[in-house]
């Protein structure tokens, strides 16, 4: 069994069988949706029928796009520690990265399943039905339980996961969020979105007008909803607030002309009023009130922020 200390077990640096009876659920797993979800919960449930059997999640870092389409990577739905966190809170004993370099990505498939039975000890491997693998991607789930019998491993596919009719599939949720429908990425995702970061210093015009916000200082690639003001959590510790988030570049106080950075910053509702720069908060995004809109002055804005926050309470409170 190889040693957990760490939630991230590195492919390459895995010894040969590494793990032993190993239940190995494979995919990219960015947003670690309900579709991946059925993955997981199925490694977990054959790995209890095994004595000495443990259930593997084998994710891949950077996204392959990175290595097939490198100007279309997609924005990402958490990063690579998180999605790790996730892994594991739906079932996965242990966490494996292949690093998906040019390399990796020229394997054949046979590479591929000899590498999965010698590192990890496949007793049995779970992937979706729309698996490619290998050099060209020329691998799917026919070719994978062929090169199963020739390594000893059995292969269960999983069908795709519908949510209210939908798939759930990781592009799906990426243009939900991006098209502000942050309450049927979270169908998909089965837990609302979610930007963890620090808290930055921002221009504090909003604690001018009475408004004071946590500007969120997200990491870079991870997709970031869009624009408009939206009803959601701040986790901060232990803790968890309502708030009004708005995600924007401020075109009610930019100057004629100029365009204002993107921001996500949180006003945390019911009268907090501590002092959090520096510290790490996540947010959940809950449902979207209104796109981004640009007034005509600052009292105008500030009565529609006040709205704002007493529709963010109805809506958080139901």
């Amino acid at each position: 069994m190889a040693d957990k200390s760490s939630a991230i077990v590195r492919f390459d640096q895995l010894p040969p069988k590494g793990f032993s009876k190993s239940v190995v659920a494979i995919g990219v797993f960015d947003g670690v949706h309900r579709g991946h979800q059925a993955l997981l919960r199925e490694a977990a449930r054959i790995a209890a029928t095994i004595e000495g059997g443990e259930s593997v999640a084998l994710t891949f870092d950077p996204h392959p796009a990175a290595v097939f389409a490198p100007g279309r990577v997609p924005s990402l739905l958490g990063t690579l520690s998180e999605r790790a966190a996730l892994l594991q809170v739906h079932g996965a004993e242990s966490v494996v990265v292949a690093d998906f370099d040019r390399a990796f990505a020229a394997w054949t498939p046979d590479e591929f399943a000899r590498a999965i039975s010698c590192r990890l000890g496949a007793h049995t491997v779970i992937v979706g039905e729309d698996f490619r693998y290998g050099c060209d991607r020329s691998g799917d789930t026919a070719a994978l339980r062929r090169d199963g019998i020739r390594h000893g491993f059995t292969v269960e596919i999983i069908p795709a996961v519908f949510v209210n009719g939908i798939p759930a599939r990781s592009t799906t949720i990426r243009q939900m969020l991006s098209g502000g429908q942050p309450e049927e990425a979270t169908h998909l995702l089965g837990r609302p979105y979610a930007l963890r970061g620090d808290v930055v210093h921002g221009k504090q015009l909003g604690r001018t007008i009475g408004y004071p916000t946590a500007n969120l200082d997200s990491a870079p690639g991870i997709l970031v909803p869009a624009p408009g003001i939206y009803a959601g959590w701040v986790h901060l510790g232990d803790e968890r607030h309502r708030a009004a988030i708005s995600i924007g570049d401020n075109p009610t106080v930019a100057p004629q002309g100029i365009t204002l950075p993107r921001t996500v910053e949180a006003y945390l509702l019911d009268d907090f009023d501590r002092d959090i720069y520096g510290a790490r908060i996540g947010i959940d995004f809950v449902s979207l009130l209104r796109p981004m809109e640009k007034f005509d002055g600052l009292p105008a804005l500030m009565r529609q922020m006040a709205r704002d926050v007493t529709e963010a309470k109805i809506r958080l409170s139901s």
